[in-house]
């Protein structure tokens, strides 16, 4: 007999070496003098759209286009040949007690992440849903006692400093409400295309 796995999603992770101290000053900074946004974040601040050409997100900008673009390589782009990535938007992500984003997903780009850079205990995860979350609910029994790659609704992947992860722009996600009541999580996410696209 053989299993033979058929679909998969990727979920790319990586341990970058920036100064987070530096970019958690930009982000508090950058709260301070600019208003935010509200899209899928249910309280906590996020920022619109930031400039490309700030020279404080150049280090956060060539890690970004170098992963995505490896990312490319073995999920995006493999038919077509091509994986250079190129980052189209990028923005800060800023959670204080019981902030949380809802369930959404990235349109108009292939390549969607979140960088983290202050992650204090209790802030919360990353939580990816299966695409097909609501056919395989008819399936899932009291029965069910163990969760797997083939039948989990869901899968987390935890909030870590200096870690990036890149996924594909269609799988939906949600970020789970920080409930450390005096620190906050600070993240930057961002979107990326081919590069010319």
């Amino acid at each position: 007999m053989s299993i033979h796995d058929i679909f998969k999603v990727p979920v790319y992770e990586a341990q970058l070496n920036l100064d987070i101290k530096k970019l958690q000053s930009f982000c508090n900074e950058y709260q301070q003098n600019n208003t935010g946004r509200i899209k899928t974040n249910y309280g906590g601040y996020q920022s619109n759209d930031l400039p490309l050409n700030d020279v404080s997100l150049h280090p956060l900008i060539k890690e970004i286009n170098t992963h995505s673009s490896k990312f490319a390589k073995e999920f995006v782009n493999s038919v077509r040949g091509k994986n250079e990535q190129s980052l189209i938007n990028i923005w800060i992500n800023i959670n204080s007690y019981k902030d949380t984003n809802r369930v959404h997903n990235h349109p108009f780009s292939e390549i969607s992440g979140v960088y983290y850079i202050k992650t204090p205990d209790k802030c919360g995860h990353i939580v990816f849903e299966h695409p097909a979350i609501d056919i395989l609910e008819y399936y899932w029994t009291e029965s069910s006692k163990e969760f797997n790659e083939y039948n989990s609704p869901t899968w987390w992947k935890p909030a870590v400093e200096n870690t990036l992860y890149l996924f594909p722009s269609w799988l939906k996600h949600r970020v789970e409400p920080n409930l450390n009541k005096t620190e906050e999580r600070i993240s930057i996410s961002f979107n990326t295309n081919e590069k010319g696209e």
